[in-house]
């Protein structure tokens, strides 16, 4: 990963003392997100809030039919991570929340918790959308060439060819009409990563 873009961020933030600074890690799927946020959380001291935490309880068949535009929408529960992580963070208070549980398509039932440590890197698809502005400090996007990402989704081996078709058209709704990359504060090529 590149160091350089991970020192631009952490020299980047704009914070005093004791506020929360949070730094929102968006970008397509097998860009490259969780390893950058990994690196920049590292690198800062900071702690990382997983956007996959947050998926959204619903039926497969209601997933399945939703349009690009909802399923940018829909697919994570932002108004969740917003009311219980990004407010009490903001406020200096610890976030306690349940994790989307993956195996069972429900939250699980062990709460997690993220405490207001001077730096917060919440990692994931569509965690910087316009909504959750007001909360958050820097918008990072992270990108790959689309054969470079199809490649990592390949290897990861954790999706169907229908699925990924159906997320990629949300993928691109999102970024072509709800957060274009021109409206990030960072942008990170990841294409040259392994």
């Amino acid at each position: 990963m590149d160091a350089e873009a991970v020192d631009l961020v952490a020299v980047s933030l704009n914070r005093a003392d004791d506020d929360v600074a949070i730094v929102a890690v968006d970008g397509h799927s097998a860009a490259g997100k969780s390893t950058f946020a990994t690196q920049l959380a590292d690198r800062i001291g900071g702690s990382i809030v997983q956007g996959d935490d947050f998926y959204r309880v619903m039926e497969p068949a209601e997933r399945a039919g939703l349009s690009p535009a909802d399923g940018a929408s829909r697919y994570y529960d932002w108004e969740r991570m917003r009311a219980e992580v990004l407010l009490p963070l903001r406020r200096g208070q610890l976030a306690r929340f349940l994790a989307y549980d993956w195996d069972t398509n429900n939250l699980g039932r062990q709460f997690r918790t993220v405490g207001p440590v001077p730096v917060v890197v919440v990692e994931g698809l569509f965690v910087s959308r316009p909504e959750l502005d007001d909360l958050v400090d820097m918008c990072v996007l992270v990108t790959a060439g689309a054969d470079v990402r199809r490649r990592r989704q390949i290897q990861r081996g954790d999706a169907s060819d229908e699925w990924l078709e159906r997320w990629d058209a949300a993928e691109r709704w999102y970024f072509e009409h709800a957060r274009p990359p021109s409206t990030f504060d960072i942008v990170v090529d990841t294409s040259g990563a392994r």
